[in-house]
């Protein structure tokens, strides 16, 4: 079997230049502007802040495998929700996932888009945190950002919560329960 024509790596401190220069956005929409400007100029600081370390920040850098080049960021962090009984339990914000200009709705030559492989890797590594923290993941979406409803969509984030802001939408996954969660009496 062959490798895929892409990796996934942990981001680090010495991918800010690399960051800096990342292209996600056309101009002329904002939303993508202000993603595009968190990832050159917030995401690094984001992730490697001593403080972050409790919310276990992880960056996510989708690169071509021949070439090096990078072709999608992600990331994401663990928070805590209080549950309907006031409980508190492990969840997952996706702080970023974006797709390089240059790839966006390309498919590599087995079939797999380049959002759906970023994806897949963010939601991959989501699942392997310690503690779990996969039974309840959420992203804030811009309510015109259509390709991201879309996407996350396809990766089971399908219920609304309480927007934090009329023009964005909070989706999460359905709650699945942990395996802690069938242990209990």
């Amino acid at each position: 079997m062959s490798e895929p024509d892409w990796r996934i790596r942990s981001g680090r401190l010495a991918d800010r230049g690399l960051l800096s220069s990342f292209d996600c956005a056309n101009p002329a929409v904002e939303f993508e502007v202000e993603v595009e400007q968190f990832i050159r100029t917030q995401l690094i600081d984001w992730a490697t802040a001593p403080g972050a370390a409790d919310d276990d920040p992880r960056l996510l850098l989708a690169l071509v495998r021949a070439t090096g080049e990078l072709f999608g960021v992600a990331a994401h962090e663990r928070v805590i929700f209080q549950g309907s009984d006031d409980s508190p339990f492990n969840a997952t914000k996706l702080e970023v996932a974006a797709i390089a200009k240059p790839w966006q709705g390309y498919r590599f030559h087995t079939g797999e888009r380049t959002s759906d492989v970023l994806m897949s890797a963010v939601m991959t590594d989501v699942s392997a945190r310690v503690p779990p923290r996969d039974t309840r993941v959420f992203g804030i979406v811009h309510k015109d950002n259509q390709r991201s409803i879309a996407l996350c969509r396809r990766y089971g984030l399908v219920e609304e919560m309480s927007s934090p802001d009329p023009k964005y939408r909070r989706l999460v996954t359905a709650h699945r329960p942990s395996l802690r969660d069938h242990n209990r009496p």
